[in-house]
Order: C-alpha cells, then sequence, then structure tokens
C-alpha cells in the first residue's frame, strides 16, 4: 500500500513552507503542473553513480536550456521528483518530471559537447525522442538506453564537466561505465492519519466505468470540459453523491472534473485523486504508468470526495505478469470515519489477462487487507470487478468476490442486474453492519460502455 497526503490546504502549506526552505531563483517552476499533480503512484529521485547527486531539472533556464537534466542537487524536491510511464506496455520507459508533468526528451539538435542532453521538455505524448530502455547495470543500478537513428547510446552524467555542463546528462555513451549507472530511488510517502469519532451518517456513493481511453466509446472523442461535464451531469442524475468512484479514467481529466464538480451551486470544495494502472517494464520488475491516448496522461482509477483533511492511498493490485498491473485508490476522511476506495479488477476467463481468475481472488484479498489495515475508518468501496457474483475461478471453489461479501454488504446484493451488457461488473459494498436503504443502477451507459451504479448507505456510529 502507498499513501499520499492532501488536501488544498495542506498542499498550500507545503508550498509556504518550500518558498521558506529553498532559493528564490527556483520558486516561480517550482509547483507541479495542475494537471497532473492530482496522481498518487510511486515515485523516484535518480542518483548518478558518477557524481553521486541526485538528477535535477533546470527550469530556471529558457529557450533551448529549459528544462535540461544535471546530476547535481543535494536534495531532493519537484525538480528531482520523477515518474515512470510507458506506451509500449513495458518495453521502452519514459520519465515525467513532478514539477512541470513533462516527459524527458533526449535532443539531438544541438552538436558539440551537448549533442543528446537530456530536457524536461515534452508536454504533449510519448513520442521516439522520449522512448529510453531500463537496462539492469548492476548493484541496484540502471543504465539509460536511447536509439537515435539507428545508433544505440547510454546516458551519460558527464562528470569531467566544468561550468554549467558539469554532470549534464547526455545520450551519447557507446558502454556502461560509472557514468552511465544511475539509481531510482523511490521516494518515501506521506504519514498516516486518524479517524475522527465514528458517528452515524448516511452517504451517498456512485461508480462508473467512464470508458475514457477506449475507442469505441463515445466518451473517449470527448474534450476534457465535455468529459468533466458529462460526468458532473451524471452524479447530479444520481442525487449528487458525496463520494464518487471512475474508472478507465485518465490522468489529466481530474482536474477539469473537479473544477465542473465544485462550479455546481452550493457544491462546496472537491477534490478529485488520480492512481495509475501499470505495466512492468521489461527485464526490471519496475512498474512504469501506461498511458492514455489523446495526450491525456496516464491511464488508470480516480475518486471524488469532498475537499478536506483527506489522505490517499495508491493500494497496488497483484496482477498477472506481463499484462496491466492493476490499481485501487483510497481516500480516508477524518471527519467521516470513512475510507473511500475505488478498484478496477483484472479481466478474467479466457482469452483475457486472468483466465483461470486467481489473481482476481488474489486482488480481493489484497483490498480487504487494505481496508482492514486502516482500524477506525469504515470502509466504503466499489467499481468494475470484472466478475459477476456468482463467477468462480477455474479450480473450482467459491466464488471470485466472496471475500468482499463475507465482511461487507453490497448495494444491489441479491441480484444479477447488469451493469455492463447482460453482466453484473460493477459494485459499490459497504461494512456488513451498515444497510443500504436505495440502489439504482442508469437506464442508459451514457457515452460509456458501462451503466453507473449508485446509492444511499446508512452507517451507524460504532
Amino acid at each position: 500500500m502507498r499513501r499520499y497526503a492532501s488536501t488544498k490546504a495542506l498542499a498550500a502549506l507545503t508550498a509556504l513552507v518550500l518558498t521558506f526552505l529553498l532559493t528564490p531563483i527556483t520558486q516561480a517552476a517550482r509547483a507541479a503542473d495542475a494537471t497532473t499533480a492530482k496522481s498518487a503512484g510511486r515515485k523516484y529521485a535518480l542518483v548518478s553513480q558518477g557524481t553521486g547527486k541526485y538528477v535535477t531539472a533546470q527550469l530556471g533556464l529558457t529557450g533551448n536550456q529549459y528544462g535540461r537534466l544535471r546530476a547535481t542537487a543535494d536534495r531532493v524536491g519537484s525538480w528531482e521528483t520523477f515518474t515512470l510511464h510507458t506506451d509500449t506496455r513495458g518495453a521502452s520507459t519514459a520519465l515525467r518530471l513532478e514539477a512541470n508533468g513533462r516527459y524527458v526528451s533526449a535532443e539531438f539538435a544541438d552538436g558539440g559537447t551537448r549533442k543528446g542532453m537530456l530536457r524536461a521538455r515534452q508536454d504533449g505524448s510519448i513520442g521516439s525522442w522520449e522512448r529510453f530502455t531500463l537496462v539492469p547495470a548492476g548493484q541496484g543500478t540502471y543504465a539509460l538506453k536511447y536509439t537515435h537513428e539507428g545508433a544505440t547510446r547510454y546516458v551519460s552524467a558527464e562528470v569531467n564537466a566544468t561550468g554549467e555542463d558539469q554532470g549534464l546528462l547526455r545520450a551519447r555513451a557507446t558502454g556502461i561505465g560509472a557514468w552511465e549507472r544511475f539509481s531510482l530511488r523511490e521516494l518515501p510517502n506521506a504519514a498516516t492519519t486518524t479517524p475522527a469519532a465514528a458517528q452515524a451518517r448516511d452517504l451517498k456513493v456512485m461508480s462508473w466505468n467512464v470508458c475514457a481511453n477506449n475507442g469505441d466509446c463515445p466518451m473517449y472523442a470527448t474534450t476534457e470540459s465535455e468529459f468533466a461535464a458529462t460526468v458532473t451531469a451524471a452524479a447530479d442524475a444520481a442525487g449528487r453523491p458525496q463520494v464518487i468512484f471512475l474508472q478507465e479514467f485518465c490522468e489529466k481529466l481530474a482536474k477539469p472534473l473537479e473544477l465542473a464538480l465544485e462550479a455546481r451551486p452550493g457544491s462546496g470544495g472537491w477534490d478529485v485523486r488520480f492512481a495509475p494502472i501499470q505495466h512492468e517494464v521489461t527485464g526490471t520488475g519496475l512498474p512504469a504508468r501506461k498511458t492514455c491516448a489523446k495526450n491525456r496522461g496516464a491511464y488508470g482509477v480516480a475518486l471524488a470526495v469532498p475537499d478536506e483533511n483527506t489522505w490517499y492511498e495508491a493500494v497496488e493490485l497483484p496482477s498477472p505478469p506481463g499484462k496491466e498491473q492493476r490499481t485501487a485508490l483510497c481516500a480516508t476522511v477524518e471527519s467521516w470515519a470513512v475510507i473511500a476506495c475505488t478498484a478496477h479488477f483484472s479481466t478474467g476467463g479466457t482469452g483475457y489477462d486472468d483466465p483461470g481468475r486467481t489473481y482476481q481472488v488474489r486482488q480481493v484479498a489484497a483490498l480487504t487487507d487494505a481496508l482492514a489495515a486502516r482500524p477506525g475508518f469504515r470502509p466504503i468501496f466499489g467499481g468494475d470487478l470484472n466478475a459477476t457474483p456468482a463467477v468462480t475461478p477455474q479450480t473450482g471453489g467459491a466464488p471470485v468476490l466472496n471475500g468482499f461479501y463475507e465482511r461487507h454488504t453490497e448495494c444491489d446484493q441479491g441480484t444479477d442486474r447488469p451493469t455492463k451488457d447482460d453482466l453484473k461488473l460493477d459494485y459499490l459494498f459497504a461494512p456488513r453492519n451498515a444497510s443500504w436503504t436505495s440502489c439504482a443502477i442508469a437506464t442508459s451507459t451514457g457515452p460509456s460502455d458501462h451503466h453507473a451504479i449508485w446509492g444511499t448507505v446508512h452507517l451507524p456510529a460504532s
């Protein structure tokens, strides 16, 4: 389980502290890009074996020097924080800088001592200039391999250079030495939080697989503002739920949706968060975020809750090797004493990622364990679980979802009302001692291929 703290108030306080701690010259570019700052998931700092320093992006420069990478930093901030991405199912990897939300490119337009330098400057989709291969290089280090005009090059840190070129990262070496070795240091997660007293309350909850990255769905063709308006309208039709779970979501849609929810009269503040579904980087075991098409950032799941002192957790679910590595996303809301989680399980059955449905069973167990690890928080969860209530693993035994039913009550329990074609795949669950006072399924899928499901649950005091 990976935890990430966030609220707008907390972000403002953090920014204030950073303003005090960091040098004035770097402040303008230290804030994370607004379209990607709502993301949970693994984050890394790169350490050069050649210099012993962190790799930093120089966002204070202009022109064709903007965002160039140098292994010269002594500490980690947003200029030194990266995420891994893939649009080739793990065969290649792209690095994205936390501070500006841009991918790292290898620049061959400049010649001489800067030919092939790396810059965090690509704000579109991942292209050939942004694709690297992570090559294990011993002792937990990796080399970044890049192919240019048919020639293989490895990224070097220019240890012996002087002045502004000292430690500059360039794709120029033909072999792997100390200058070409980097470690990926996973950055620590935020601390946990403590629930308030668990008072009785009613919560309206909704889940919808929005099909935002599938070219067969009309939602795929919508603009960011159209997408936000569509989901907001669906939430209004569901009676304005206080918790919204979303699957098949694209990262850069989070902020527009948040703004659209807040624009409704009397809606108050909202916080929309995202967590990526990933692919293993070939030969490394490292997960990289799967990308959405149309420059919409990473692909995964999202949730929306009212903006308050909320902590976020990306729960990496056990998934079939070589296939999509599934993730759940949880928000703990202190004042409600609630942990709310959205999930999108592996596709099970013959011909799909999890043909025996053995990983779906493990995903149920992993999410159940994650919920149980937060004592005092009452679990509300759901999403596209890609299994019907009765389906069992190919090896037989109990139904796949029994682990949920044993400890929780389901919004539409005892029915097989379909949510995708003629199958019931989408669910909402609450604690065993809770009671669903209503449960509904949208009559139409709208621009998606799944029906939305929503209900009102009464949580007793505990």
